[in-house]
């Protein structure tokens, strides 16, 4: 049985931290590490827990389909004209 993917929204870290991180990952811990890779910044389990939204991929990323593990980010997330950028 193949593996899925997991999706995840929530609030920038580190060098993000007024941007909006959309995340794809097998696992929380993946996430975890992924995160803290894109932002420079350690970040626990539990943060991606109790502070993100799980198999919520928000409107930013409409269209945009997850093949493998990723992060984006939306650096502006109020802005109209907002486009997520791939960051790993």
């Amino acid at each position: 049985m193949a593996k899925t993917l997991k999706i995840w929204n929530g609030r920038g870290h580190g060098k993000y931290d007024r941007g909006h991180f959309y995340v794809a990952a097998y696992s929380n811990k993946q996430a975890t590490e992924l995160i803290g890779n894109a932002s420079e910044c350690h970040i626990s389990g539990n943060e991606i827990k109790k502070y993100y939204s799980i198999d919520c991929w928000g409107n930013a990323m409409d269209g945009i389909i997850p093949t493998e593990p990723c992060v984006y980010i939306v650096e502006d997330e109020y802005s109209p004209d907002r486009k997520p950028i791939r960051i790993v």
